[in-house]
């Protein structure tokens, strides 16, 4: 039959893709709440890896710069051999390049003819540094300008940039993106820090100081603009009245009662945020500094003072970053789904008639040795699809959608059973909470790396999986009686699992906590909350 001469996806091409499915995930991973200081050398290790297993040889990654905005300075390079390394971009240099990369699109070229008439002085400059094939990919947040360029060149040969590929190179930048904007923003908040500290130290920025003794309130004009205090409110303590009627009604108990606790001694030094209703601007998120400056002889407060910042700006680029974590790991998921699709849709039906196929031909083998060796290739073939059909459900588990979480986690500790390396006890309970979709993946995607984790890690071939309802909502706990962790070193090693963990369960309102300690097992705690369990909205 036709169907046996089909061409079907080698074992090398299919775990070719799942490594680099594997490394995106990992990166995605790696690059979540990464501190700033570690930004530079992991995006150049992350070149190194992604760029040395597809054959290029130049890879350079340019941000634009504030002080010449015809200038992209280089900030990252991988190069497979020893060579002269390039330049700052100059857009006269790259004037369509730069324009394509402005407008936010991508540029794949198997060939430097391919480029369009446009692009001549482009393509020369290319031929200089001796580029064959290209891909260029902007880099942007959102809705944001492009601040930068990711260049992925060959100089040997060229070659083609499929669109699967252009898409999972895609994926790469925009996790370089995301975390080059988060560093963008940390150094902009140190910066804004560091001046706070100094103008409130030299200048009295935001500054307030109650005389409770003289019944008075001084206060200087930031703080008159940063609360928005009336002019006919200053008088006497009726700045202090305004200030705690303007406190967010959701924060004013916690705020006063803090504010308690530093003015009978049981507080040294106040530092909270809250929500502050400005009469003019809205809702404010205030960060706020306080301390007592004297005391009669019975303890009580004679005088305050403080300092008071306001960080709307911080708190929305705050969620912003969220935001761009969310629709990252949404990403991924569609990226598992529709590689799972494609696996268990195409390859795996191709296997199964292909397998018919020597199945037939075994029946009509003339003697007994073609006979057994039709046999192994018909049992190979089943091995195979099954195989295939195991990594299709691992990367998106379809049981999940169709049958609800429990049944969901029942199959997946069923599995890790049969696989003979971990024995799980389940304890699920059935569960009538309105839960979101996305929450109930995250604690799935969270049972996943658990179970994982104490099969690489833990020690033992045990563990227990517990579902229930809890606290208004739905509570996921993975027990085992391992080894154990320090968790002031948990950065090494499972690192990566514990952050992709912790950020699935912060995007959908949940909590994620770990009791372990070495010798003493492990134990965590996923609660994702009813009614408020899917995604948090941008």
């Amino acid at each position: 039959m036709s169907t046996t001469g089909e061409a079907l996806p080698s074992a090398e091409n299919l775990q070719q893709r799942l490594d680099f499915e594997t490394l995106i995930a990992e990166l995605s991973s790696r690059f979540i709440n990464l501190p700033a200081g570690e930004v530079d050398r992991e995006i150049e290790d992350a070149l190194r890896r992604v760029c040395a297993p597809l054959g290029v040889d130049l890879a350079v990654l340019w941000q634009w710069s504030d002080a010449d905005t015809g200038v992209a300075a280089v900030t990252h390079v991988y190069a497979r051999e020893a060579m002269q390394l390039p330049g700052p971009l100059r857009q006269e240099q790259f004037p369509w390049y730069a324009q394509e990369m402005r407008a936010g699109r991508s540029v794949a070229v198997s060939s430097l003819e391919a480029l369009p008439a446009a692009a001549a002085v482009d393509r020369e400059n290319c031929r200089l540094i001796g580029i064959k094939s290209n891909l260029t990919l902007p880099l942007a947040v959102g809705r944001d300008p492009s601040f930068g360029i990711l260049g992925l060149n060959t100089l040997q040969a060229e070659r083609d940039w499929t669109d699967a590929l252009v898409k999972r190179l895609q994926l790469v930048a925009q996790v370089f993106a995301n975390a080059l904007a988060r560093k963008r923003h940390e150094q902009r908040l140190l910066e804004s820090e560091a001046r706070l500290a100094a103008g409130a130290e030299l200048a009295g920025l935001a500054f307030y100081e109650v005389d409770f003794d003289g019944d008075a309130v001084h206060v200087d004009d930031r703080l008159r603009e940063t609360c928005g205090v009336p002019a006919d409110r200053e008088q006497g303590l009726q700045v202090l009245a305004f200030w705690m009627e303007q406190i967010h009604p959701e924060d004013r108990a916690r705020v006063l009662e803090l504010r308690r606790q530093l003015h009978d001694g049981r507080l040294e030094r106040l530092s909270i945020e809250y929500r502050f209703l400005h009469p003019t601007h809205g809702e404010r998120w205030i960060h706020h500094v306080g301390r007592v400056a004297s005391r009669d002889a019975n303890g009580r407060t004679l005088k305050s003072f403080g300092v008071l910042r306001d960080i709307t700006q911080a708190k929305r680029a705050d969620e912003a970053l969220g935001e761009l974590s969310r629709r990252l790991i949404l990403a991924h998921e569609d990226e598992r789904a529709l590689l799972a699709r494609e696996l268990h849709d195409d390859v795996t039906q191709r296997l199964a008639v292909l397998a018919i196929d020597v199945g037939r031909a075994e029946l009509a083998a003339p003697n007994g040795v073609q006979a057994e060796l039709m046999r192994s290739v018909r049992e190979a073939l089943v091995r195979l699809s099954e195989d295939i059909h195991a990594l299709a459900y691992q990367l998106h588990p379809s049981v999940l959608e169709e049958l609800g979480l429990v049944e969901a986690l029942r199959a997946e500790c069923e599995r890790r059973g049969r696989q003979g390396r971990l024995a799980v006890a389940m304890d699920l309970e059935s569960f009538s909470a309105v839960v979101g979709s996305q929450a109930q993946l995250g604690l799935f995607r969270v049972a996943q790396e658990a179970l994982s984790n104490v099969a690489r890690h833990a020690g033992t071939h045990a563990a227990s999986v517990t579902l229930r309802q809890a606290d208004d909502g739905l509570l996921l706990a993975v027990r085992d009686e391992g080894i154990g962790f320090d968790p002031a070193s948990s950065r090494r090693g499972r690192s990566l699992g514990l952050a992709s963990m912790h950020e699935r369960m912060r995007l959908v309102n949940g909590t994620l906590d770990i009791e372990t300690a070495p010798g003493r097992g492990t134990t965590l705690v996923a609660w994702v909350p009813a009614q408020g369990g899917e995604e948090r909205s941008p």
